[in-house]
């Protein structure tokens, strides 16, 4: 396993379109878009690429949540514990809040076309945020940024 890790990293730092690609989905996400360039390629260069097929479930309610993941290519559908389910496609991200700790998923996700994301593991991104403490601070506040929305958003439910 740590071998395809190895390679799929590798795959990254030689392929410039995906990584064009993933910067692109990064920054046209809510979560990321006010990062400057050189910021993303960091925060790019943290993830795992992720090819998922259609029907293929990526997260399973009731399983630990440690990855926030962000939607390149393709479309998920994300079903709250309770609160239905939505569709996402590229430029969306679910699981933001595995980077508060690992915990039990409330949600669960399917792939509904073949596509590929980003996975960021919570080791990946505190590693960048020892790192890079500036880029650090700007992804705690843009989560607690969208954390305060998605308050808000179930309030009025």
């Amino acid at each position: 396993m740590a071998q395809s890790n190895d390679n799929e990293r590798t795959e990254l730092a030689v392929n410039p379109l995906y990584m064009m690609e993933g910067m692109d989905a990064l920054k046209a996400s809510a979560l990321f878009g006010l990062l400057n360039g050189t910021e993303l390629k960091k925060l790019f260069q943290a993830s795992e690429r992720r090819p998922f097929q259609d029907g293929e479930q990526l997260l399973k309610s009731g399983e630990p949540l440690d990855a926030l993941w962000v939607v390149v290519t393709g479309r998920v559908e994300v079903a709250h514990d309770g609160r239905g389910s939505i569709e996402q496609g590229p430029n969306t991200f679910f699981g933001n809040r595995a980077l508060a700790g690992t915990v039990p998923s409330r949600m669960s996700c399917r792939a509904v076309s073949e596509g590929e994301a980003l996975r960021f593991s919570r080791a990946s991104l505190v590693k960048l945020a020892r790192e890079q403490p500036n880029l650090g601070v700007k992804i705690l506040w843009a989560l607690l940024e969208n954390a305060y929305k998605t308050q808000d958003a179930d309030a009025e439910d």
